[in-house]
């Protein structure tokens, strides 16, 4: 018995020391992995990092669980008003003015300050303040004209202090780009890099963050003939032609691959169809609608779509559920729309404005957007869209 106890001693140390040697590549494997993430190319932070990291390596459905568990107990307030007035956009040429209509103007409903010839949105508060909706010229100038115009309205009537931001582009004016990122999709290097091509540069208007992690989008990304991830029929679709102009499709009805596009980015499934809001957005079975954070949840959260006329349209705020996110963009007009990226770290929509002397300067779409307005101008992690104007602009 004594021999025996001593024989199985010295084959549980065996295993022990075998399993020892085993560990050290796995371990130094994933120690070289996290590091790699923590020191790679782009604009996030290491906790962000560290959170990314974590989302690739089968920790996605804990982050998820932390994430909505800290949301679900930081929702926006209920009530309030807005602490002063709504931003006025200004463009190249009236950089340090106002745009839009003069204070003291009424429009057809009766709103102090709005011009009654004054295209605007239809404000979803019930008591609107000046200028809410109102569409005003954004961004640099071109041929004495923007591409760009935005609009800041309040997403519902129970949120009285939480401020969206909508940005219609004209496709006959600009063009899209898809902008692989130094993580997001992966499988790099792409042919393009992860960054505007520097002759596009001197033209941008703007750029704004794409969907989903690919892991997470319930779809594919593709672009100059490669695809990651594989593209879904029925899936949400941001889709970009030769020519630069975009199309927010259900994949596989609307477009496929048979129609060649460029770029296409895929994300869940459409929040607005036909001008409508599609069934269900108030459930999520099946992760329809991603099960990063729970879509009933207010939290930032962007989207796409695409109006009657071909314009495109970018929506963004903190503070909104799938619903409200639909809202807004069926509000914006349009007949088609998808969620984009969501969470404070991932919104981001940048303006650009560019000098004489070539240097850029970046504006946040919103002030409170988590990253520096400079985002996009050098590799970022994520990929995203940049919006390149079809004639040269005029530098201030």
């Amino acid at each position: 018995m004594h021999h025996s106890a001593r024989s199985d001693v010295g084959t549980a140390r065996r295993i022990l020391r075998w399993f020892g040697v085993l560990c050290v590549p796995v371990l130094l494997a994933t120690s070289y992995s996290f590091v790699s993430a923590l020191t790679a190319p782009g604009n996030l932070s290491t906790a962000e990092r560290s959170v990314e990291w974590l989302r690739g390596h089968h920790f996605g459905d804990t982050v998820s669980w932390a994430e909505t568990t800290y949301y679900a107990h930081n929702q926006p307030p209920k009530g309030g008003a807005l602490n002063g007035t709504l931003p006025k956009a200004a463009t190249d040429a009236t950089a340090g003015s106002t745009v839009g209509p003069s204070d003291g103007a009424t429009n057809a409903g009766g709103v102090a300050g709005q011009s009654a010839v004054v295209e605007r949105i239809a404000p979803l508060a019930l008591h609107p303040v000046a200028r809410e909706g109102v569409w005003q010229p954004y961004g640099d100038t071109s041929n004495g004209a923007t591409a760009m115009q935005v609009a800041y309205l309040r997403p519902d009537d129970i949120h009285g202090t939480v401020l969206a931001a909508v940005v219609r582009i004209d496709q006959e004016k600009a063009a899209l780009r898809l902008v692989p990122g130094a993580q997001e999709p992966g499988n790099g290097p792409w042919k393009g890099g992860n960054q505007v091509a520097g002759t596009d540069v001197p033209n941008m208007l703007a750029a704004f963050n794409s969907g989903f992690r690919i892991a997470d989008s319930r779809g594919g990304f593709a672009e100059a003939g490669r695809t990651v991830g594989t593209l879904r029929d029925g899936a949400a679709s941001v889709v970009i032609a030769g020519d630069g102009r975009v199309d927010v499709v259900d994949w596989g009805r609307d477009a496929s691959a048979s129609n060649h596009p460029v770029a296409v980015r895929q994300n869940l499934d459409l929040i607005v169809d036909g001008g409508q809001l599609v069934d269900g957005l108030d459930s999520n079975t099946g992760d329809r609608w991603g099960k990063t954070v729970g879509n009933k949840l207010f939290v930032w959260r962007s989207g796409i779509g695409i109006d009657a006329s071909g314009r495109l349209l970018y929506v963004a705020s903190e503070g909104l559920s799938v619903t409200t996110l639909a809202s807004l963009l069926q509000h914006a007009g349009a007949v088609r729309a998808m969620e984009l990226d969501i969470n404070h770290s991932w919104v981001s929509f940048n303006v650009f404005h560019h000098a004489a002397n070539a240097s850029v300067q970046g504006t946040k779409l919103l002030p409170g957007m988590d990253k520096r307005a400079t985002r996009y101008l050098s590799a970022d992690d994520r990929d995203f869209f940049a919006v390149i104007s079809r004639t040269p602009l005029v530098a201030a």
